[in-house]
């Protein structure tokens, strides 16, 4: 792929900002930006065959099972057919997703909803209710099918097509890491992946589904009778850490290695409060997946085999808890001995959850506890009649998350539970009580009667989606909503692309959403390596769509079929595409990507080349040596465009960050950091090879919270930041705020350099204090209050050109360029940042299709601070060039975008138009487009278009 433009364009579906410049979006693993996505791994049938192999599907007769469905609910219509045509006696399954936040952690999100058998013409009624599911067929002689499938609101009947075919095989064995032995008795499962394989996306977690073999003592295992596509894969051994592979390609060539890492162990003894040894306490680890717990023997012993990485340990014995403090790294095959988990006087969370509209108390909330920072759940209660809770835990930092049927969730991070206390923790859930209502019509305000609308929260969110139909006027109504960015989003009956606009619901609202829907066209074409060869897995194909009315951030793709091959059926437009494999978790557009214009009711044809994402890569280790599992790893982008990428390694310590384009500002520096354990290397390079990151130890803070005057403080946030105030780069993904209460504090996770400490009690005073702090070391602090409260920051964003207010604009303070901003501009142009701490900032605006603009301000305790009027400006044309990009289309060049107030758009090119010639040169494809209308900065350029039937000739200059 030519990296011939400095301008990639950063795609962010919660901004819905459109096109943004010289900027990288990390896709979150789990989420459903269209389609309903499953969010969680397990699957199903398939035989295995082999000496000492076993393999086992589970049996459908334990599954959860979902309510049934009123008569006047509706039905799916299955039609199972194979490659001789309808298949009989099919067995049919139907899935109903649930929300994750309702369940335990070790449970499934999927109930059965209805399962049947197909009739001789191969087809099955199903009864099910309105929402988001998996089906599944299975026959003899056949490999499984699956497809997700939506049953809208108020749809009588939803008709689903499944296709059976032959089986295939999978072969692999399963080794040790650190000598290749084989690894018998390991137990492998593959887990499908029913929809598209992107990168967000999880297998579906059904247990019922999954298929499992047993290693035999060569380590080796087999699988037959798969569907081909993709797959995750867990596999476990006695001794031996959990090892999971997404997005494994069946059939695949040749045998699959499994490495396994040794498992971790940590020993030691439950002791009570005289130092006596305590038996049968329940001792559990939390940190990884699911908790791992035993019991303690009769002299208080206990041995608890976990994989590596980060571990919380504690100990409950009636009322009496205990935990080992901060939190416990164990390497792959290393034991922690000598661990003593002491219990003390009862201690934990307690509190009321209520509602916001109404204060009403919320019966039934569930609370669910993670160490801070932490993956793993550590324990859970749920809400009582009066929605008072009260949830014993040994004393340390936990985050929160709070879930109740019909309400918003709610997440409180850095909750500190102290000695013999039970902390309060009072929370309010937003009511799911908002609701969506429009009319869908065509281009020529015609209703659109039966067209599918979904509101959609976007990924990581919160709350279920919801689906309905239009009426014959093309009216639809969505209620129960839960408040917050929602995306609303129509499509006509069995088409594949969609229309959306993304909106802020608020609870006990109607908000009207009017969609109009673009007739469709079709983009196919096949995917090749970069060397010519056909790909060795199918590809995903991604476009974008530029120059969208309102900056739509809508994102549509297809998986390439075995050969390569490709079909997008899009709303009529002009689209950027790149074919990425499965694993890239990152959208990343340049400007020279070929551009396609979609006509409605055509076919476009449009070949493409994988996109190898090839950036800074390596592994992130321990102290020791050892891979350290999950460490979030950030790269730092100064110059004109500050911004920050942030990825999380692997099970493995392994990250891969996709390269940039040439000319890019360069990188500060490459962060890593788990647990407080932190290594910074400045000016890194792409190309440079393989990284090794070594981690440095964590730091041991103490301090005090000390007031100038008024009472002293009973509880407060603290939040560490780098000295010159700016976020921390691994922040959000391990952030550093924590809950205290009293007026001490103590953090053995900090990072080991110099921080500024800000914290913020109760009741609104505000104080900061500097601290250099040595990896291993510990200091003390004490941080004085000032005597006022928070202060806050105002301004307007303005064009450059013109002076008229600038909306949707994105506004960080104190930290680079994300895909989440603090707050994003008014119509008029008008911002607020709330809450701010006294001191001096950093306020960066960054414009839909424009740069950064970076502003400094100082602002005083209980004072608002305001920018006035902040001139922002669109992105600018690189120079030498008109600022277009171009299409083609069997022998026809046409603009397929431009940048705003760039020279082309200036002369009058509008996109869409058809480029005849360059300087009298007539341009045949895209290659020579580009070509010729390139030239020394500031040289004028002739264009000779066509648009509607007539010719023109545009003057233009290039840009300087």
């Amino acid at each position: 792929m030519r990296l011939r433009s400095q301008r990639p364009i950063f795609f962010a579906a919660l901004l819905a900002i459109g096109a943004v410049l010289l900027l990288w979006f990390r896709v979150p693993r789990p989420g459903t930006p269209s389609d309903p996505t499953p969010s969680a791994p397990r699957e199903t049938q398939a035989s295995s065959s082999g000496a000492g192999v076993t393999a086992r599907a589970e049996s459908v007769s334990a599954a959860v099972r979902d309510e049934p469905a009123a008569p006047d609910e509706g039905a799916f219509v299955v039609r199972v057919v194979g490659v001789s045509g309808p298949v009989a006696g099919a067995n049919v399954r139907a899935w109903r997703k649930q929300s994750k936040d309702l369940v335990d952690a070790a449970a499934s999100s999927w109930r059965l909803a209805a399962e049947g058998t197909t009739g001789e013409d191969g087809t099955l009624r199903l009864p099910t209710r309105p929402g988001d599911y998996l089906l599944s067929a299975h026959a003899e002689g056949h490999a499984p099918a699956r497809r997700e499938a939506t049953r809208p609101a108020g749809e009588a009947e939803t008709s689903v097509e499944l296709t059976l075919s032959a089986g295939v095989t999978l072969q692999g064995r399963t080794v040790a890491e650190n000598g290749g032995e084989p690894v018998p008795l390991a137990e492998v499962t593959l887990h499908p992946y029913p929809g598209a394989a992107i990168a967000w996306a999880e297998p579906a977690a059904i247990a019922e589904e999954a298929v499992t073999a047993t290693s035999d003592e060569r380590g080796q295992f087999q699988f037959t009778g798969l569907a081909p596509g993709r797959y995750g894969l867990t596999a476990e051994a006695p001794g031996f850490s959990r090892r999971t592979l997404r997005f494994l390609h069946v059939p695949q060539q040749g045998e699959l290695v499994v490495g396994l890492w040794g498992a971790g162990t940590l020993e030691g003894f439950v002791v009570d409060g005289k130092g006596q040894p305590v038996t049968g306490a329940q001792v559990t680890a939390s940190g990884g997946r699911a908790p791992v717990s035993t019991t303690s023997s009769e002299g208080g012993g206990f041995a608890l085999e976990v994989g590596g990485g980060d571990w919380v340990l504690s100990a409950r014995h009636g009322d009496a808890v205990g935990r080992v403090p901060g939190t416990l790294f164990v390497a792959p095959g290393e034991t922690l001995r000598g661990l003593t988990v002491a219990l003390g006087s009862t201690s934990g969370l307690t509190g009321q959850v209520r509602s916001t509209g109404d204060e009403a108390p919320v019966r039934g909330a569930v609370l669910v506890v993670s160490p801070t920072g932490a993956d793993g759940e550590l324990a859970r209660t749920t809400s009582g009649g009066e929605g008072i809770y009260r949830l014993g835990l040994p004393p340390g930092e936990y985050d929160v998350q709070v879930h109740a049927p019909g309400f918003a969730s709610a997440t409180h991070d850095g909750v500190v539970v102290s000695e013999g206390a039970h902390a309060t923790l009072d929370v309010k859930l937003e009511p799911a009580t908002a609701e969506v209502e429009g009319v869908v019509v065509n281009p020529q305000g015609q209703p659109v009667a039966g067209a599918e609308v979904r509101a959609q929260p976007p990924r990581n969110g919160g709350g279920a989606a919801a689906t309905t139909r239009t009426d014959s006027q093309g009216a639809y109504t969505l209620s129960g909503l839960v408040p917050g960015r929602m995306s609303v989003r129509a499509r006509r009956d069995g088409s594949q692309g969609w229309t959306s606009r993304m909106e802020t619901l608020k609870a006990g609202t109607r908000t009207r959403v009017d969609l109009t829907l673009t007739d469709s066209g079709m983009v196919q074409g096949m995917v090749t390596q970069s060397s010519g060869k056909p790909l060795s897995e199918p590809a995903v194909v991604r476009a974008v769509p530029r120059g969208a009315p309102g900056g739509t951030s809508d994102l549509a793709w297809a998986e390439t079929d075995a050969a390569g091959l490709y079909q997008l059926e899009l709303p009529a437009g002009v689209y950027q595409l790149t074919a990425v494999l499965p694993r890239a978790r990152f959208i990343y557009f340049q400007d020279d990507d070929p551009s396609v214009t979609v006509q409605a009711g055509s076919a476009v044809q449009q070949d493409l080349v994988l996109v190898e994402e090839r950036g800074i890569s390596g592994t992130v280790r321990e102290p020791s040596g050892a891979p350290s599992p999950f460490a979030v790893v950030a790269a730092v982008q100064g110059g004109d465009m500050p911004f920050t990428m942030r990825v999380q390694a692997d099970e493995n310590g392994t990250f891969a960050i996709p390269t940039r384009p040439s000319g890019a500002p360069p990188l500060q520096e490459l962060a890593a950091h788990n647990g407080g354990r932190v290594v910074r290397v400045p000016s890194v390079r792409e190309g440079q090879g393989l990284m090794d990151l070594r981690l440095k130890p964590a730091a041991h803070l103490r301090g005090r919270v000390v007031a100038r005057g008024g009472a002293v403080p009973a509880g407060f946030t603290l939040r560490l930041t780098e000295d010159n105030g700016e976020e921390l780069p691994w922040e959000p993904l391990a952030p550093s705020t924590r809950r205290f209460s009293g007026d001490t504090f103590e953090m053995r996770d900090a990072p080991g350099q110099v921080v500024k400490v800000h914290v913020q009690t109760q009741d609104g005073r505000t104080g900061s204090a500097r601290v250099a702090l040595e990896p291993g070391g510990s200091a003390n602090v004490e941080v004085s209050l000032t005597t006022g409260g928070a202060a806050s920051i105002i301004g307007r964003a303005v064009w450059s050109r013109g002076g008229g207010p600038a909306a949707g604009v994105a506004v960080f303070l104190d930290r680079a360029v994300t895909a989440r901003p603090d707050t994003v501009t008014g119509v008029d142009g008008r911002f607020h940042l709330d809450e701010v701490r006294p001191g001096p900032h950093t306020v960066r605006l960054m414009p839909p299709e424009g740069r950064v603009e970076t502003h400094s301000v100082k602002v005083t305790e209980a004072e608002t601070s305001d920018l006035g009027d902040v001139t922002v400006s669109p992105r600018r044309a690189t120079p030498g060039t008109v600022g277009a990009g171009f299409s083609e289309e069997r022998g026809q060049v046409a603009v397929a975008w431009l940048t705003p107030d760039g020279p082309a758009a200036r002369a009058g090119v509008a996109v869409g138009d058809r480029l005849l010639a360059v300087d009298g040169l007539v341009v045949r494809d895209r290659s020579e487009a580009e070509a010729r209308t390139r030239g020394a900065p500031g040289t004028p350029v002739r264009l000779q278009v066509r648009r509607e039937g007539g010719e023109r000739e545009l003057q233009a200059t290039r840009a300087e």
